[in-house]
């Protein structure tokens, strides 16, 4: 549980500002692809917590991204992780959309994590599925919509928190 979420909040400030930057890095070295790696897996993780301690408002954490999502080409499972182009049609992707709580477990039980470069150059956002996911398509977010449920959970201070009790004597939080 998370008691004070503006430590959390200020790193999720920090890594959106490192993501943005990486719109114009041009080389990616081996240590490029760690640190990027690094830096979703550890915002989404942070977003999850900040869910599960209920320190954002509610419209946010059940807000949904429209994501590109890409069929599987075999449905036989390969006995290695290969690269998304070998595994999945991308030339026939549909926009689906993807709650809060999906998309940070798609990274946190990730099988499936690349980043898109198509130019060897512009890191133009992610592949991703989890484990379970990998069996029936992978996801393509762009870095533009990661860096935005970034800033906006790092600037999300809910005003509201309510909690009520019914008659059967369930106990109901609503945060705003």
């Amino acid at each position: 549980m998370i008691l004070e979420s503006s430590y959390w909040k200020d790193d999720l400030l920090k890594l959106a500002t490192k993501l943005e930057r990486r719109l114009i890095q041009v080389r990616w070295p081996e240590r490029s692809f760690y640190a990027v790696e690094k830096e979703v897996f550890l915002g989404f993780y942070s977003i999850r917590k900040l869910i599960e301690s209920r320190k954002i408002s509610e419209s946010i954490a059940n807000k949904e991204y429209q994501v590109y999502e890409y069929p599987i080409k075999n449905k036989k499972e390969s006995l290695f992780v290969s690269e998304p182009t070998n595994d999945f049609e991308l030339d026939k992707s549909k926009k689906v959309s993807i709650t809060m709580q999906k998309l940070c477990n798609q990274f946190i039980h990730s099988y499936y994590f690349a980043p898109f470069i198509p130019d060897g150059k512009s890191l133009i956002g992610f592949f991703i599925s989890s484990d379970y996911k990998r069996k029936t398509g992978i996801y393509l977010i762009t870095i533009f919509d990661v860096v935005d449920i970034y800033r906006q959970i790092g600037n999300n201070y809910p005003a509201k928190f309510v909690r009520s009790r019914t008659e059967s004597g369930k106990i109901l939080t609503h945060v705003e």
